[in-house]
């Protein structure tokens, strides 16, 4: 026997459909009060982590500059001829210092011998080399430079050396011209004309001597006839 469905003037069915719907708000605002706390959590988290890690950061750094005097210790300590036993001592130390910097991320550069790269290098100065091969290329390193986690935490400051000969060797090794390219660069000789001598024209003849430029030969002028000697008169 099929159900009968409740007339839908039910007041019973009606305070149902209402609860539903109310409890329909009530969870949708609930999921979104959920999620946006949980948005919040997320968002101090990473303020926290990010802070964290920049004081980790600054704190690596200034570890950097006790690293810094400890080098300069150890120096002054190997040039003093101090005891073997206070050199050994110290390097131990920085050894164990080095090795828990580089735990935490922190990588030193390398720069000695190598090309000059401005990204992680500062040029201090320049020093004369000997050899081309060593033109540009790092000849000593002032201040350390290290990584942090990949980036760039302190550039070094180094010398690069200069080869006072490497413009005259890439002079040297340059390509010589072509003859055409020779041919090409070189002005055009300009050749006076030669005036050309006109067809039939007697050499002999003095105004074409003097319209050519070349003197011609003497011209024979003619004599004028002498006068008659008048007779003398004889004796009167």
């Amino acid at each position: 026997m099929a159900p009968v469905e409740a007339p839908p003037g039910n007041p019973l069915e009606q305070r149902a459909r209402l609860a539903e719907d109310r409890l329909a708000e009530v969870l949708a605002a609930y999921r979104t009060l959920k999620k946006e706390n949980e948005d919040v959590r997320e968002r101090q988290s990473r303020n926290m982590e990010r802070r964290f890690d920049q004081r980790r950061e600054r704190l690596l750094l200034k570890f950097i500059d006790v690293l810094d005097n400890l080098d300069r210790a150890l120096e002054a300590a190997q040039t003093s001829f101090a005891g073997q036993p206070l050199v050994e001592g110290m390097i131990l130390v920085r050894t164990q210092l080095l090795q828990t910097l580089q735990d935490e991320g922190l990588d030193r550069i390398p720069v000695v011998g190598l090309p000059f790269d401005p990204a992680v290098s500062e040029s201090v100065s320049t020093a004369p080399v000997k050899e081309p091969e060593q033109h540009h290329l790092v000849v000593k390193e002032l201040l350390r430079g290290y990584r942090l986690n990949g980036r760039v935490a302190r550039p070094s400051r180094v010398v690069i050396g200069i080869f006072e000969g490497a413009a005259a060797a890439t002079e040297a090794t340059a390509p010589a011209a072509t003859p055409a390219e020779s041919e090409a660069a070189a002005p055009a000789a300009t050749a006076a004309p030669v005036p050309a001598e006109p067809s039939g024209a007697d050499p002999s003849d003095p105004m074409t001597a003097e319209t050519a430029g070349i003197p011609g030969p003497p011209v024979d002028h003619p004599i004028p006839p002498k006068a008659p000697a008048s007779p003398r008169r004889k004796g009167r």
